[in-house]
C-alpha cells in the first residue's frame, strides 16, 4: 500500500496520510480503510464488470490508482454506484478527497478534518452528475468549503424557535411527520410526494431534496438526520426552513404537480 505525503491536488491516491497521530479522526479512517481493502474484492469485481475505467481494478487500492489516471471518469462512475445505494463507492470517493480535505482543514482555524468529511460526504450523496460531469473532484472540494463557510455563518446567526421547521422541537419521527401534515398548504398530499414534485419543478436542490427526503419522507428527528447525512443540526434546520417557505410560496404549483 502506497504512502503519499502531497496534499496539494484535489485528488490524491494517498491510502495513510503522513501524520495520521495527529488527528485520531484521519487515523481511524485509514485504519478503516485498510480493513475495506482486504474484505471488498466481491465489491470491486462487479465495479469493473459494470464499469469499463475499473476493467483492470481488483481492489480498492487499484481503484484509487485509476482514479489517478482518469479522475472524472472513476469518480463519476463511483457517484453513479453512490446514487444506487452502494456506501462503499462513497467511502472511496471521500478517500481520494481525504488530502484535499486535510489542507483545508489546516488552512481553517475553526474546522476540524471531520467537519471538512462531513460536509463532504453530504456533497458524494448529492452530487448533480447531469449538471458537472466534469471537474469532479475540484467541485466537490470547492462545495464542501462554500458548506463549511455557510454552517459558520449560520452559527453566528440568532434562530427563532417560532419560525418554520424548527427541528429543535422534533424530537421523534412521529413528531416529524405531524409537524410536516399540519402546514395548510400540504393537503391530503404525502411528503414524498410534495418532495418530489419540489425537485421537479426545481424549486429545490439535491442537497435539499435530501435533507427533506430524510426528515419529512424517513420521519427522522434533526439530530437523527444529522447524523445519516454527516452534518449539524443547525444546518438541517436552515434548509428546512428556507425549503419549507420556498415550497408555501409555491403551493398551488407543487398541489398540480403532486
Amino acid at each position: 500500500m502506497s504512502i503519499s505525503t502531497s496534499t496539494s491536488t484535489p485528488v490524491e491516491g494517498a491510502t495513510v496520510h503522513p501524520h495520521p497521530a495527529r488527528d485520531p479522526f484521519v487515523h481511524t479512517l485509514n485504519t478503516e480503510w485498510i480493513d475495506l481493502v482486504q474484505v471488498s474484492g466481491d465489491t470491486v469485481a462487479r465495479w469493473a464488470e459494470t464499469h469499463p475505467v475499473f476493467g483492470v481494478c481488483r481492489t480498492l487500492d487499484d481503484v484509487l490508482e485509476a482514479i489517478r489516471s482518469d479522475a472524472d471518469g472513476c469518480l463519476y462512475a463511483l457517484l453513479v454506484e453512490v446514487r444506487q445505494g452502494d456506501q462503499l463507492a462513497g467511502r472511496v470517493v471521500v478517500q481520494t478527497m481525504l488530502p484535499k480535505m486535510i489542507s483545508q482543514a489546516r488552512r481553517d482555524a475553526d474546522a476540524a478534518v471531520a467537519d471538512y468529511v462531513a460536509q463532504l460526504w453530504v456533497r458524494v450523496r448529492t452530487y448533480p452528475l447531469e449538471n458537472r460531469p466534469t471537474s469532479i473532484a475540484a467541485n466537490l472540494a470547492l462545495d464542501t468549503l462554500k458548506a463549511i463557510k455557510a454552517e459558520r455563518a449560520l452559527r453566528e446567526q440568532p434562530w427563532d424557535d417560532d419560525q418554520p421547521c424548527g427541528l429543535g422541537d422534533l424530537a421523534t419521527s412521529a413528531a416529524a411527520r405531524e409537524h410536516l401534515d399540519h402546514n395548510a398548504w400540504i393537503g391530503g398530499l404525502t411528503a414524498q410526494r410534495v418532495i418530489g414534485a419540489a425537485a421537479e419543478l426545481g424549486l429545490i436542490d439535491e442537497q435539499t431534496h435530501e435533507v427533506l427526503r430524510t426528515v419529512y419522507a424517513d420521519g427522522l428527528s434533526g439530530q437523527e438526520a444529522a447524523d445519516r447525512l454527516g452534518t449539524t443540526v443547525d444546518l438541517v434546520r436552515w434548509r428546512c426552513s428556507k425549503a419549507v417557505r420556498r415550497l408555501a410560496q409555491n403551493a398551488e404549483a407543487l398541489a398540480l404537480a403532486a
